[in-house]
């Protein structure tokens, strides 16, 4: 009698646990907080998941018709771009970049105590600035320039949504590359990146690699060369505030370039590979307690240099500004695991812009 009421006693006992345990929310189950508006965050309303192959199709088509409509590299290209920094390297840079085939690229920049000139061909880098370092706002100017489009692989998630800019419609695309769920409707995630695009030119008008930060390109006196439309200028802002205004200067072919510039001459071999790739993307999670209850998110933006220092750090858009700090101090914390991660043998030293989605679970 005494034994079947001890296991009564315990199996009601792991009942209510259970039951209590399932009550409690998971990670997975707690709502992402808003992303916080912007004058640039266009998808105010619910963005609609693509439902089959036809308008996944359509969605990519969107994105790389207007990476084709201003791509200056289908062509061999000399283009000069001038642009004001605010926050960082503050003043005026001049930038150019030119290359008369697929196989040869030369680009120089000179700015607030900086000037480097760079040349790749047959996949070795040559430099005047062996160090490799590059200034952030040279690297958010150059990536606004080139590095918009990311591979939308199988595993990315592809929503879409109508927006309004400056009293225009136009056509929202939201990314994100490596998506760990499927997405039904609802407004933009943390961890999604924004393109919109003019339905009637096909033209890129904003892109928002993570909230709190927006590239949006002007093209009143858009520039042309052959078949493409080139902003004649774009402007990037970074938690509401200005940090780059950015002119075209002019973009021709380079017939009437001197052939002495795309030989190494008297610069030195820094190694293979490029000097700077498109922004990393890092998503972080901490868990504070054994019940997570709320999800707050802080997106910070930082530079790694070649030698694996972590500098310029700071906060693009938050859901509590109490957690501010402790996100610019995780941040801080991540190049300790990865400082060598440039220094593999024969690489060119790379210069690395890194967008860190800092979650807090408590």
């Amino acid at each position: 009698m005494f034994l079947r009421a001890f296991k009564y006693a315990v199996a009601a006992s792991l009942f209510w646990q259970s039951a209590i345990l399932a009550q409690k929310p998971t990670i997975e189950s707690l709502a992402e907080p808003p992303v916080p508006s912007d004058p640039l965050e266009l998808v105010t309303g619910d963005a609609q998941p693509v439902q089959d192959a036809e308008q996944r199709a359509a969605a990519i088509h969107l994105l790389t018709n207007a990476r084709a409509l201003s791509n200056v590299r289908a062509y061999a290209y000399d283009l000069k771009t001038t642009f004001n920094a605010y926050g960082s390297s503050e003043g005026a840079w001049n930038l150019e970049d030119t290359s008369p085939s697929r196989e040869t690229y030369r680009w120089s920049a000179q700015g607030p105590s900086y000037a480097a000139v760079n040349l790749r061909t047959n996949q070795l880098v040559y430099s005047d600035q062996p160090s490799g370092a590059i200034p952030l706002r040279l690297a958010q100017a150059r990536t606004a320039i080139f590095f918009v489009y990311g591979q939308v692989g199988p595993r990315a998630s592809v929503r879409t949504a109508s927006g309004n800019l400056n009293g225009a419609e136009v056509s929202c695309v939201l990314v994100e590359l490596q998506s760990r769920e499927k997405l039904g409707a609802g407004p933009r995630r943390w961890e999604e990146t924004e393109y919109c695009v003019d339905p009637k030119s096909g033209l890129l008008m904003t892109y928002s690699p993570v909230p709190g930060m927006y590239v949006s390109y002007d093209y009143t006196n858009a520039l042309h060369f052959n078949d493409k439309i080139i902003p004649d200028k774009f402007t990037i802002t970074q938690a509401g505030q200005t940090i780059i205004e950015a002119t075209t200067q002019s973009v021709t072919g380079t017939g009437k370039l001197d052939r002495a510039l795309f030989q190494p001459g008297n610069l030195q071999q820094v190694g293979a590979g490029p000097l700077m790739s498109p922004p990393w993307r890092v998503r972080s999670r901490e868990m504070k307690g054994k019940v997570a209850s709320t999800l707050q998110v802080v997106v910070v933006d930082g530079l790694v240099t070649p030698q694996g220092q972590l500098t310029d750090l700071a906060v693009l858009a938050s859901s509590n500004a109490a957690l501010n700090q402790a996100a610019l101090e995780r941040a801080a914390k991540w190049d300790d695991r990865y400082s060598q991660e440039d220094a593999q043998a024969g690489a060119a030293p790379q210069s690395h812009e890194v967008l860190f989605t800092l979650e807090f679970v408590q």
